[in-house]
């Protein structure tokens, strides 16, 4: 079953514990306050319920500017060696740059997590959770 956690104009987080999944879904473009609120409610539910899944769905093509790219990463390596994420997946838009600043910003996470989280850049949701899902 689907649980919603949040639900704003800005980006929706729902869980499903059946298939140990959280999905972020951002739909505009955030302010620095509005991004952090959902990523830190996404990142400290999925350490709350141990799930194993997550899909951020930026295809609108949502920019980070630096300074909260280094916010993400400094967080991330915070949190990241007790979440039991197993795979990461994120839908992007077309978009030679969202791709190259997603891998980047996972490599510095990834440092941290020392390679336990599988991560991989998708054009497509149904894509992105075919690859979760499955084994």
């Amino acid at each position: 079953m689907l649980m919603n956690i949040l639900d704003k104009d800005f980006a929706s987080i729902s869980v499903d514990n059946e298939n140990s999944l959280i999905e972020i879904t951002w739909h505009r473009q955030t302010t620095e306050d509005e991004f952090k609120e959902a990523y830190i409610l996404g990142l400290e539910t999925a350490l709350k319920e141990k799930l194993r899944f997550l899909l951020s769905d930026n295809s609108r093509g949502i920019n980070l500017v630096l300074a909260q790219q280094h916010w993400v990463a400094a967080y991330g390596a915070n949190i990241v060696q007790s979440l039991k994420l197993e795979r990461y997946a994120r839908v992007v838009p077309q978009d030679a740059f969202q791709e190259v600043v997603s891998y980047k910003m996972f490599d510095c996470v990834s440092r941290i997590d020392h390679g336990q989280m599988q991560f991989r850049v998708f054009y497509s949701r149904e894509s992105a959770l075919n690859w979760l899902l499955t084994d």
